[in-house]
């Protein structure tokens, strides 16, 4: 098992490995969606962008090109930013969600 800190919601949880991490936050009931966004999202295909995590330590596999379009402008502040639907968690994380 791996571990995955949510930073901002001081909780640590286990995944397993290849896990998606959208998934495995709310299955743990983390919320990553903020407002409106709750219900109005697109469900982990990567379309809307709202799924926004930092990735404070720990690797991920790189940006594919969902990501980099959806996050073109936010990753000039934050080179950081990923989205929580398009990682598999393949090691121990530490992420903020932008809730």
């Amino acid at each position: 098992m791996l571990e995955v800190r949510f930073e901002n919601h001081n909780r640590t949880i286990q995944v397993e490995p290849g896990a998606n991490l959208r998934e495995a936050a709310i299955g743990a009931k983390l919320g990553i969606y903020a407002h409106i966004f709750k219900l109005l999202n697109c469900r982990g295909r990567g379309l809307c962008g709202t799924c926004r995590v930092e990735i404070l330590s720990g690797q991920v596999a790189d940006r594919n090109e969902v990501e980099n379009k959806k996050l073109a402008k936010a990753l000039q502040k934050n080179p950081n930013l990923r989205l929580a639907c398009q990682i598999t968690v393949e090691n121990n994380l530490v992420v903020r969600s932008h809730v």
